[in-house]
């Protein structure tokens, strides 16, 4: 007797417990879009010589903060007349130095980025959304966001939501020379503004997961 009494006690209890898990499944699917496909993003500033030449002083390394219109570094290159002239290389917004390409007394080639620069002060999230799933997003719309590295969930709102899937603007887009084609779901990125500022550390790159609350 006891031992169908405890069976009927451990197969009541296991129900609860499925049922809860499918409640939790059911209500997570109904009421938000979730994705880990996301990572912490910041606007990247390319800073380049509008000329070829020496650069004969480089006033950064990586990890300074700069503000906007302070000299990064200086180059001394030809001018439009055809003289030496030297061109001072500025900020072109506030930002921190994420990487260096040019060294002093090394060469900068016109356009080509001598260093990399983010605006720590203004991270977002962008998260890759299924296209099966961006008819349920809507500009915002609240966001919970965990980062890799962050202890506590942050607040965020969805900002803006991409005119194209991210395939669109990859180096190598796919093709279909063979002739078989084989439907791959696309994502759409979708740019998240951080209502708080993450804890100090994060960088742009960071992986995160992002839960979009459904109007």
């Amino acid at each position: 007797m006891k031992k169908i009494i405890t069976i009927n006690i451990v197969t009541i209890l296991l129900l609860v417990i499925i049922g809860a898990v499918a409640f939790h499944f059911y209500n997570q699917s109904v009421n938000y879009i979730k994705t880990d496909n996301a990572k912490v993003d910041s606007e990247q500033m390319k800073i380049s010589s509008p000329v070829s030449g020496e650069i004969t002083k480089l006033n950064a390394k990586e990890g300074d903060k700069f503000k906007e219109g302070e000299t990064i570094a200086e180059v001394r290159g030809q001018g439009q007349d055809g003289q030496p002239q030297t061109m001072e290389i500025k900020m072109p917004h506030d930002g921190t130095i994420a990487k260096l390409d040019g060294q002093e007394k090394g060469m900068a080639q016109a356009g080509q980025p001598m260093a990399y620069a983010y605006n720590m002060d203004d991270l977002y999230i962008t998260a890759n959304i299924d296209e099966t799933d961006i008819k349920d997003v809507d500009k915002d719309q609240t966001v919970d966001v965990s980062i890799d590295g962050e202890t506590s969930q942050i607040k965020g709102h969805v900002d803006q939501i991409g005119n194209a899937t991210a395939s669109s603007f990859s180096l190598m887009p796919s093709s279909n020379s063979d002739g078989n084609y084989t439907k791959v779901t696309q994502v759409v990125p979708v740019k998240i503004k951080l209502d708080n500022a993450p804890s100090k550390g994060i960088v742009p790159g960071m992986n995160a997961e992002v839960s979009i609350h459904k109007n």
